[in-house]
């Protein structure tokens, strides 16, 4: 006779697609067979697995339409099945999967959707770190200002969308009909962050993303004004660069590092 373990392992790999032998386990229905009181669980956890997806998707799942996002679920929980306790982790792999999914070749928005809701998530969960304020800037010797570098905080990162996806995910936050899908002329660097309890995201310049790469790169505060100079006219390179380190730290993303002490 097997273990009640054994008869529960048994039934856990059925009803997560691992097998298909469990059946002899269900008392005999009434009506119907026991294939049928079993595919109940299985449609069941697929069910649960799809409003994983849709809590971390919200966007998303507007954007596709209940019957689409249910399909794409489906398909996502069979290429990707849960493999942790946490909930949380289930819905890790979809950006990268609907990046290859035959059926979103042609919509790269939906990868980008994803990959954008996907971020915000991150950036909400992400460390806590104390940023940086104007007061720790105006301590700093103005002699030693050139040697000063910051990094950024664990709670933020850059990401790159070639479609029109953050249009999309404006409208659909306003409750708008999104715009039709259509790709950018050029990539667009995209900075996620979390402020005051809250993801927050905006498309940053040229410029500033270069900038912005320069720091997380760990450069001195005078090597990103040497940047800057080759980038645009020189003259002002140190202005611009100031601008953009104030408004990094009025977005709280940077930290000092400990190099610059």
């Amino acid at each position: 006779m097997s273990s009640l373990s054994d008869l529960q392992a048994r039934l856990q790999a059925d009803i997560l697609g691992e097998g298909r032998d469990a059946e002899d386990l269900i008392a005999p229905a009434p009506h119907g067979s026991r294939a049928s009181r079993l595919d109940v669980y299985r449609r069941a956890y697929v069910l649960r697995l799809t409003e994983f997806l849709g809590n971390d998707y919200e966007k998303l799942r507007i954007y596709l339409g209940e019957t689409r996002f249910s399909r794409m679920a489906r398909d996502y929980a069979a290429a990707h099945p849960s493999d942790t306790p946490n909930a949380r982790w289930f819905s890790r792999h979809l950006p990268a999967f609907l990046r290859q999914s035959k059926a979103f070749l042609q919509h790269p928005e939906v990868g980008e959707l994803a990959m954008l809701e996907q971020a915000l998530n991150d950036v909400f969960d992400g460390p806590e770190a104390v940023p940086t304020t104007l007061a720790d800037l105006a301590a700093i010797d103005p002699t030693a200002f050139g040697n000063v570098r910051f990094a950024l905080v664990p709670a933020c990162m850059t990401v790159e969308a070639r479609s029109n996806a953050t249009s999309i995910w404006s409208a659909i936050r306003c409750a708008e009909t999104p715009p039709a899908a259509e790709p950018l002329d050029m990539p667009q660097h995209i900075l996620v962050w979390r402020q005051a309890g809250s993801s927050r995201f905006r498309i940053l310049g040229e410029e500033e993303f270069m900038a912005l790469s320069c720091v997380a790169e760990g450069l001195d505060f005078a090597t990103i004004c040497e940047m800057l100079a080759t980038y645009d006219d020189p003259e002002t390179a140190a202005l611009r660069a100031a601008n953009y380190l104030r408004g990094w730290i009025e977005a709280e993303i940077l930290v000092r590092t400990p190099a610059a002490s």
